[in-house]
């Protein structure tokens, strides 16, 4: 099943290649590995807390391609591996430590014309997000996106975007808006569907933001008995961030904050829902090695 950091980074860079074609859009990385650690989150129903380790790995394929004038298409590449940690839970309680994993190539196309405000960004992505136990059909999502937005000025840029998510099984549909404004030299505000930066560039070795993106995900998991089920987690994460360039294109990244919103689900492979707990707000903190875009 697609993954909700992924099905909301859809959203997000639909609107982000729409609102803007450069790549020096805080967050916008040609490679990036990141450990991340969401500390325990209380479940509200019942003792018991839920703790989360990552490690992802995401990277372009080439550099931009040009297969025609004003058309750029973007290969990428990303892994992610999830260790989910359930503690003193009740015996009945129907989920368990999972060690989870997503693997996925997509690809990102910008339309833009010599003299025009309209900028068009396209998206397409097949994914494999599993347990690995028994991989099957209802392990592997097919994904489409798009958007479109206006170029006012120089400074500012307004969009809009859409995914369509898993159009082999339990379809869905994600609208987002968008907008990047560069308010000066140094400061850079943006909503990226329901990704928001707010940047600040000390200097061009120091970046300071504060953001707020997505910690959930959905994976395809078997359980003891063979069958197949979908573990649906949602979260939110508010968090500040420091960036320093250590040479070149190369930036370290290390950020803490809060996770809200958060609440983990067992479904069946068609969406329908067999357990939902709520969980309280947890901290999380993250490190990351960067090389920025061209």
């Amino acid at each position: 099943m697609s993954k909700i950091p992924a099905s909301v980074a859809a959203v997000s860079l639909s609107c982000l290649l729409s609102v803007s074609a450069q790549p020096a859009v805080p967050g916008f990385d040609a490679a990036r590995a990141t450990f991340s650690h969401d500390g325990e989150m209380d479940l509200d129903d019942g003792p018991g807390s839920l703790s989360i380790s990552r490690f992802e790995l995401r990277s372009v394929l080439s550099k931009p391609i040009s297969p025609a004038d004003g058309l750029t298409i973007l290969p990428f590449f990303e892994y992610e591996a999830a260790a989910l940690d359930f503690n003193d839970t009740p015996a009945a309680f129907p989920i368990g430590d999972e060690d989870l994993h997503s693997l996925n190539l997509s690809a990102f196309a910008v339309s833009m014309r010599e003299g025009s405000p309209w900028i068009y960004g396209g998206w397409a992505r097949a994914e494999l997000a599993t347990d690995f136990q028994d991989i099957g059909e209802d392990d592997f999502t097919f994904d489409l996106g798009g958007g479109a937005g206006y170029r006012f000025n120089e400074k500012f840029t307004l969009g809009f975007g859409a995914v369509v998510l898993n159009l082999n099984g339990d379809t869905k549909f994600y609208p987002g808006i968008g907008f990047d404004w560069m308010v000066n030299d140094q400061v850079r505000v943006g909503l990226y569907g329901p990704t928001f930066i707010a940047a600040y560039s000390l200097d061009e070795n120091w970046l300071f933001s504060l953001r707020g993106d997505s910690g959930g995900g959905i994976w395809n998991i078997d359980d003891e008995g063979g069958q197949s089920h979908s573990i649906d987690l949602s979260s939110y994460r508010l968090g500040v961030y420091a960036s320093r360039r250590l040479s070149g294109n190369f930036w370290l990244t290390a950020g803490a904050g809060a996770t809200v919103g958060n609440d983990i689900r067992l479904t069946e492979p068609d969406g329908d829902r067999l357990f939902k707990q709520d969980m309280d707000t947890g901290l999380f903190g993250q490190i990351a090695l960067r090389m920025k875009a061209w």
